[in-house]
């Protein structure tokens, strides 16, 4: 059956045999129209509807980091890979049997972090990170994974320096944004 709100009778228009009907709302002092009342209803229904719609899931927003470089503002991937791309599994760290969420580096863990970003400064007398931009001088990127869990992951560089030699590797902070 389709609603038709022409065929609604006006409320000052009492309809042949019908009678009024203000119920309870007689304490009120004001009688209720069915109009009226339709009205409360779909009004109620689309406001319901639309704050629905704000309780999923939030887009990412671009964030500033420590070293002042900017993270991606997307947490599909498809800005960065067009194609999509398989996410790599962490080296080690709090999240290393979780799904994989970031992609490349030469290492990808938690312990890379500092604040939920990419670590920076001297840590010991061998070891000193900084944090990079890989791609248009962002250096972060939220991703989603199979259970909902959003991470960021913040590329930098760990540089090692021991007996003499020193190596830079690639590394990637993954740290849980919610």
């Amino acid at each position: 059956m389709t609603l038709r709100l022409d065929l609604i009778p006006h409320a000052d228009v009492l309809p042949e045999g019908g009678y009024s009907s203000t119920g309870g709302l007689r304490a009120l002092r004001t009688p209720a129209s069915r109009r009226g009342v339709l009205r409360g209803v779909a009004l109620s229904a689309l406001t319901l509807g639309t704050l629905s719609l704000t309780w999923g899931n939030r887009s990412a927003h671009a964030e500033t980091g420590p070293g002042g470089l900017e993270g991606w503002d997307r947490n599909d991937c498809k800005d960065a890979y067009p194609q999509g791309y398989e996410e790599d599994k962490d080296t080690g760290g709090q999240f290393r049997t979780a799904a994989g969420a970031c992609f490349g580096g030469e290492f990808r863990s938690s312990e890379y972090c500092a604040n939920g970003w990419h670590r920076s400064g001297t840590f010991g007398a061998e070891v000193y990170a900084t944090v990079s931009s890989s791609c248009n001088g962002k250096n972060a990127w939220k991703w989603r994974t199979p259970d909902g869990r959003v991470y960021r992951c913040s590329d930098g560089n760990l540089t090692v320096t021991k007996n003499g030699t020193t190596n830079t590797y690639f590394t990637i902070c993954r740290a849980l944004v919610r």
